[in-house]
């Protein structure tokens, strides 16, 4: 095998369609996957501090969805909230209802009063998200970390609802130690468990009836305000976890925004160098056919 030399001219032109080819299949490469830069090889300093930026994304995006599942979890528990803080209303207009009714009527308002404890006992049990329960003990906890720094959390912890603890005497400090749900009207201090045991024709006994009437109501006003207190302090956290994931949200995409900056090509850009190439490799074809015609040319002198 001999080496053929070529003329400075055939030489520089295949030297330049050389580069125009490796160029066209680059701008091509950035055309198909998008990408100004794709590897280290391409731009080392942009891929890896886009690497970095899209690391972080990846982490925020993990803590985004636990934030998310945070909200669910602090919302369950103060909609639970709410509807207990109804019910106990409703039973404070069932002992304001039962000073002015028939004993038949307070008999079947001491059902109504005792069946609004059980089922509030039975909303305190279902108040569960994906096996949490905030509003059934006071020893329930849930953490939730906000990016891969430890430090940056929110930890919100559960209260006790149960019929047991709910219901409090005035001023809130102390339970009525309401044992059973269906048990409620007795530790409302009425006598004999039912609102039908007094006979209220008799001045005494009706002077009698209102003021545990008065004291029942003066119990459910503190049960209701001790909710109350407890569910500003809920939607707190509640508020805290949906500003934070707003934030996550738009930081992620300011994340994805910055590795974007840096390594995805202007298409626009790469597709109007892709033709400036082509035309120059037509023009370099062009040129290094007529460098071969002038060698043949000189040929022809010496035939």
């Amino acid at each position: 095998m001999c080496n053929i030399p070529l003329t400075s001219g055939i030489r520089q032109n295949l030297l330049a369609l050389q580069a125009t080819k490796s160029s066209i299949q680059t701008i091509q490469g950035h055309l198909a996957t998008g990408l100004d830069v794709a590897s280290p090889m391409d731009n080392a300093v942009k891929y890896f501090e886009a690497k970095s930026l899209t690391d972080r994304a990846t982490v925020l995006s993990a803590r985004k969805d636990s934030i998310d599942q945070g909200v669910s979890t602090v919302t369950t528990a103060s909609d639970a909230m709410t509807s207990i803080e109804g019910l106990v209303q409703q039973m404070e207009g069932i002992v304001d209802s039962a000073r002015s009714g028939s004993a038949t009527e307070r008999k079947a308002y001491t059902t109504q009063l005792n069946s609004l404890s059980s089922q509030i006992q039975n909303l305190v049990s279902d108040a569960s998200y994906k096996g949490l329960n905030l509003v059934n003990s006071s020893t329930s906890t849930l953490t939730v970390y906000f990016s891969d720094k430890s430090s940056s959390n929110l930890k919100v912890t559960g209260v006790n609802f149960n019929a047991s603890k709910l219901f409090v005497s005035t001023g809130g400090t102390q339970s009525l130690g309401v044992t059973k749900a269906s048990h409620l009207v007795s530790h409302l201090g009425f006598t004999f468990a039912s609102l039908s045991a007094y006979k209220l024709s008799m001045a005494s006994a009706l002077a009698k009836f209102n003021s545990r009437a008065d004291a029942a109501q003066q119990y459910l006003d503190a049960t209701v305000s001790n909710i109350e207190a407890q569910s500003a302090n809920m939607g707190s956290n509640l508020a805290i976890l949906n500003f934070r994931l707003d934030f996550t949200k738009t930081y992620i995409n300011d994340l994805q925004g910055g590795s974007d900056k840096l390594t995805v090509a202007d298409l626009n850009t790469e597709s109007a160098n892709l033709v400036s190439l082509q035309t120059r490799q037509s023009l370099g074809i062009q040129s290094l056919s007529m460098a071969n015609t002038s060698d043949q040319a000189v040929l022809q002198l010496f035939r």
